[in-house]
């Protein structure tokens, strides 16, 4: 910028910036805008968002770890089992349900659906309105204990298994510990 376009910007821009200072509430207003943007720069609400994704995440890893584990001590209480190992497979993962508003019109013999999600305010940020977390069923479950070559053990350990995850005999594996 030369100093003609300095000095033509200068006359221009000092009058509104007396004016502003004549009137108190264009200042207040101004310096309110001013905090406002100010609040909303340094807020961090995109930080508070990934939060509330690792939250879910960990919750999910916790359940299937306490599960794991729970599995292993029930299975060590049976008498001839012994030390015991497990791994726990699942069809699918955690799955979480959020509340749909959904608009259904019908015409001409056609059936048009229209849907949002519920959008709540949370914490300073925006998230669905949850409505339920779907657990994952089992596909299948490994165990590897010190009695896994004893007959009636394995039949013990199998029932259990079965009555717990609802699962078939066949994804079930059971082997001794070396």
């Amino acid at each position: 910028m030369n100093t003609d376009s300095i000095k033509i910007l200068n006359d221009k821009i000092q009058p509104i910036i007396n004016k502003i200072k004549n009137d108190k509430k264009a200042l207040l207003i101004i310096i309110c805008g001013v905090l406002g943007m100010l609040l909303i720069m340094f807020s961090g609400g995109e930080d508070s968002k990934t939060t509330d994704v690792e939250k879910t995440d960990n919750s999910a890893q916790l359940n299937n770890f306490a599960i794991k584990e729970e599995v292993k001590h029930l299975i060590e209480k049976i008498d001839g089992a012994g030390e015991t190992e497990i791994v726990i497979t699942y069809k699918s993962a955690e799955e979480t349900i959020y509340a749909q508003n959904v608009k259904e019109e019908t015409g001409d013999g056609k059936i048009k659906k229209d849907s949002e999600f519920i959008i709540v305010e949370q914490n300073d940020s925006e998230t669905g309105l949850h409505i339920k977390t779907v657990y994952p069923e089992v596909q299948g479950v490994a165990v590897v204990c010190e009695g896994g070559n004893n007959p009636v053990v394995k039949e013990k350990i199998y029932s259990v298994l079965t009555a717990l995850f609802n699962i078939n005999s066949n994804n079930i594996s059971i082997a001794a510990k070396a």
